[in-house]
């Protein structure tokens, strides 16, 4: 069940991510003109993503109730369920959970809906991951402050991995006269926000570590230390990659063709890793804090 478990909850992560990425790019980051350009493709993002974090939402839940009772059965026996929901922590945040999801749900297939709705909500689903897990052991003024960093390390970790399918979408338009100068404000909007996000992630991740262990990850024989180091080299990787994307690419744009063609390579590469560190937190998530 456990394996289970990691797979659901790397979907949820992923598509919870996905959809507020994609809704932030279409409100805030892409200029009119190109906002009606990839808008279909970023529609499709969004619906879908929306589908996937409505089922694997209620998966999640029913595995819960299974793990909590010992009895892989009690997933489908409607008072286990009634009794996760209504006795549990996690129970409680969830109620909430699946009621975002479903109206997040009913938001993507509704044609006209401002992106800005969708990004709101979807960032408050996101967030409220932040509330259940690890970050839910502490309580009284520390527990506050680890949920409240955790939401936040959600939101800026989703901004950063979740815009970037958009930004590849729209590096596509930077070969287009037409479309060449509001694809450029948007990579400049990224950039800016990007440069943010990244920033939370590093000082939100660290505090995360620091509240949860008390040290850095440095006993490998840990299962739970060892994949949080693996995710951390690999968010490091992935720092470095944007570092290069925006120092040494970006400037090169107008000036080099090929520069745009090794953004996207770069951007893909950036993706693959960020699905690699969502996998981590899949999995270090069903171990022990030790």
């Amino acid at each position: 069940m456990n394996l289970f478990l990691i797979v659901v909850r790397f979907v949820h992560f992923g598509s919870a991510m996905a959809l507020f990425g994609a809704s932030v790019f279409l409100a805030a980051l892409a200029p009119p003109l190109l906002r009606a350009q990839v808008a279909p493709p970023l529609k499709r993002i969004i619906v879908v993503a929306s589908v996937a974090a409505a089922v694997s939402a209620a998966l999640w839940l029913l595995l819960e109730a299974g793990l909590m009772t010992g009895d892989w059965r009690a997933a489908l026996q409607t008072d286990a369920l009634a009794a996760v929901l209504e006795e549990t922590g996690f129970g409680h945040v969830w109620r909430a959970r699946l009621a975002l999801a479903l109206l997040l749900l009913v938001l993507a297939f509704w044609r006209g809906v401002p992106p800005a709705i969708i990004a709101a909500l979807s960032g408050l689903f996101l967030a409220s991951l932040g509330l259940v897990g690890h970050a839910a052991m502490l309580e009284h003024a520390a527990g506050l402050f680890e949920r409240a960093n955790q939401a936040l390390h959600l939101l800026a970790g989703g901004f950063w991995l979740g815009a970037l399918p958009p930004l590849l979408i729209c590096l596509r338009r930077l070969g287009e006269p037409r479309f060449e100068a509001q694809a450029g404000v948007a990579l400049r909007r990224f950039s800016g926000l990007g440069h943010v996000a990244v920033a939370a992630v590093l000082a939100t991740g660290i505090a995360n570590t620091f509240m949860i262990l008390g040290w850095p990850p440095t006993n490998f024989a840990s299962p739970y230390q060892a994949s949080l180091a693996m995710k951390i080299l690999t968010v490091a990787a992935m720092i470095l990659l944007a570092l290069y994307n925006r120092y040494q690419l970006a400037p090169r744009l107008a000036l080099k063709p090929e520069a745009r063609l090794a953004l996207a390579r770069n951007t893909a590469i950036e993706i693959g890793l960020g699905g690699v560190v969502l996998a981590l937190v899949s999995v270090f998530a069903t171990f022990d804090p030790a």
